[in-house]
């Protein structure tokens, strides 16, 4: 069955029906290979439907999203303000004395309809007057049309498409082109378009399943376009959707009709601007993280793969993304592999047909980082068949290019490739050894960074800490400057911490704070914690899974008995100070069960291993 294709567009006040109508020519001219076209004419593109253009592209249907009138001219009043232009400023009527005769009659009868009644006539009145006194140059002037036609309102647009336009046979009105009104009441107001919209887009899911979507999401207002861009970041969207945007080249400034373009534009818009600008990363502190983005840096430069190793939670991804600058940037977690043959359709891409659900060609994820980096996280769970693939698809030419087949493909369907391979896992080089194969981590672990959990950074914990409280976004409703930096108790207390989920353990301390700064007075009555440290704390507590820290103690080979004494009592003090809640509690622990360590040891003791 074949999969149907749909298009979708708000109407635009000032460019009308028309610009809809060139952009939909583009698209039977050119299908889908439209986004590497560059600009299009739109004097061309009206020519499109009325002669053979040789069909691309046909949507099974267009859906031309609409209000009242009156909500659309609250947005723009060009369409009545700017009336005389077709005479000022089209150089094509302005050159031929017939169109530009009847014309400037049509605009001065448009006037004197509008100061008497505050409208202008309807589009057959002027059509029905021009047929009658200009019989010999009618079809001239209506096949000219289209240059006028956004100065007309909405209905008299769609019913120009649907009559007279020369794509009224390809897009019939009412049954292909389908004028869908909405009763909005405020184009400036993103949740009265939202709520209008979701139904809609609920209704078109259920009854096309697996058709293929268009939209256009720079029309309407900006807040259609806000409200385009939210649905999409929410998943909400059909499936299989592409955003595009479409605007005039302005800089054609002696031409009425400007060029026009088509792009395509991320579908996760928000996400897309996150990866690539990095709002919150300050410069780090301590020695051990400076180290690892210089050579983050570094190796970025020597298109080599590499690996990145540390804890849960540490920020491996962060560290990939940080240096990235405008490269595009793909990444994949390999714990989502649920078998191998899925494992290597999203890393090398299938061919139609290879496998039961294959119904048509798909790129990999490495085909789509071509030119950019592609970052694969936890790595250690990869099964040892996709290591070996991905081993070989990591051996690259002497231009450092990577060659993939895709699943079910043969030579034929080989592509060389140029990106960069980052590489992931919070396992130990002990525990990769074992659970990779020898070749494969050989081959991963050229190039290695580790990165140091932050308990090893404590000059960059409060930095970090307010980094996060931004990223929440906590920062608007309570400024981190008056409501945590002052606050002594939780900073000391941050930077005592064992931190064992990194940052994620910082999410969730900021998280408990601002709730408890959101609480109301009765709740916080109820509570026994009096403040929003208190509380953090207790919550903190409950859940840390403080464990983990100890749960192998290493004795290596090369160091002194000394030094290893050292470790552990370092991380028996990180330990007992953490559980007890600070050296004074653990001391007093300590004593209470017949022990003499002091608070003083715990601290010296805790300073042994930096």
């Amino acid at each position: 069955m074949k999969k149907k294709k749909i298009f979708i567009t708000w109407h635009y006040t000032t460019h009308g029906i028309a610009y809809l109508k060139h952009i939909l020519s583009a698209y039977f001219k050119y299908g889908l290979d439209v986004y590497n076209q560059g600009d299009f004419s739109q004097e061309e593109m009206n020519k499109v439907f009325a002669v053979e253009a040789g069909e691309k592209l046909r949507f099974d249907k267009v859906f031309y999203l609409t209000s009242n009138q009156k909500s659309f001219d609250k947005l723009s009043l060009r369409r009545i303000d700017y009336i005389d232009n077709i005479l000022e400023k089209d150089n094509i009527i302005k050159n031929d004395p017939d169109l530009k005769n009847i014309w400037a009659e049509i605009i001065e009868l448009r006037k004197e309809e509008y100061y008497k009644y505050k409208k202008f006539p309807r589009l057959d009145d002027e059509i029905n007057y021009v047929r009658k006194k200009y019989k010999k140059n009618f079809q001239k002037w209506q096949n000219s049309l289209w240059r006028d036609i956004h100065h007309y309102e909405i209905t008299e647009q769609v019913s120009w498409f649907g009559r007279y336009s020369n794509a009224k046979e390809i897009y019939k009105n009412g049954e292909i082109f389908i004028n869908k009104e909405f009763d909005i009441s405020d184009f400036r107001d993103p949740l009265q378009i939202a709520k209008k919209v979701t139904p809609f887009i609920t209704e078109l899911k259920e009854k096309y399943l697996n058709a293929s979507f268009i939209i256009n999401a720079s029309l309407g207002s900006n807040e259609t376009q806000v409200v385009w861009q939210v649905l999409s970041e929410l998943n909400f969207l059909p499936e299989n959707t592409t955003l595009i945007q479409t605007y005039d080249k302005k800089e054609k400034i002696e031409d009425r009709f400007k060029p026009f373009v088509i792009k395509k534009i991320p579908n996760k818009i928000v996400t897309e601007i996150s990866s690539q600008i990095k709002l919150y990363d300050k410069e780090v502190k301590s020695e051990s993280r400076i180290l690892a983005e210089l050579k983050m840096k570094h190796y970025l430069k020597s298109g080599f793969a590499i690996l990145i190793l540390g804890e849960r939670g540490i920020g491996k991804s962060r560290l990939a993304e940080k240096f990235v600058e405008n490269r595009k940037f793909i990444s994949v977690n390999c714990a989502s592999f649920t078998n191998n043959l899925i494992a290597e359709s999203i890393l090398f891409g299938h061919k139609k047909g290879s496998f039961t659900d294959a119904k048509e060609d798909k790129k990999g994820v490495f085909e789509e980082a071509d030119g950019g980096i592609l970052f694969l996280d936890e790595i250690h769970n990869l099964d040892k068949l996709v290591q070996t693939k991905l081993m070989k698809a990591l051996q690259t030419d002497q231009n450092n290019r990577f060659t993939i087949i895709p699943v079910g493909g043969s030579e034929e369907d080989k592509k060389d490739l140029n990106l960069t391979i980052i590489l992931a896992s919070n396992n130990s080089i002990k525990e990769l050894r074992k659970k990779l194969l020898p070749d494969f981590y050989d081959r991963v672990t050229q190039l290695v960074i580790e990165l140091p959990p932050l308990r090893d950074s404590k000059q960059d914990i409060e930095q970090e800490f307010q980094s996060i409280w931004d990223q929440l976004q906590f920062n608007q409703k309570y400024p981190y400057e008056k409501n945590i930096k002052k606050d002594k108790k939780l900073i000391n207390w941050i930077k005592q911490l064992e931190l064992f989920g990194n940052y994620r353990d910082l999410q969730k301390i900021a998280i408990y704070y601002k709730t408890y700064l959101d609480f109301d007075e009765k709740i916080k009555e109820i509570l026994k914690e009096k403040n929003a440290f208190e509380f953090t704390r207790k919550e903190f507590n409950k859940y840390i899974s403080y464990n983990e820290y100890l749960k192998e103690i290493e004795f290596p080979e090369d160091k002194k008995a000394e030094e290893i004494i050292d470790k552990f009592k370092a991380k028996l003090a990180h330990w007992v100070i953490n559980k007890y809640h600070g050296a004074p509690n653990a001391a007093a622990h300590f004593k209470e069960v017949g022990g003499k360590t002091t608070v003083a040891t715990l601290y010296k003791w805790q300073k042994l291993i930096k």
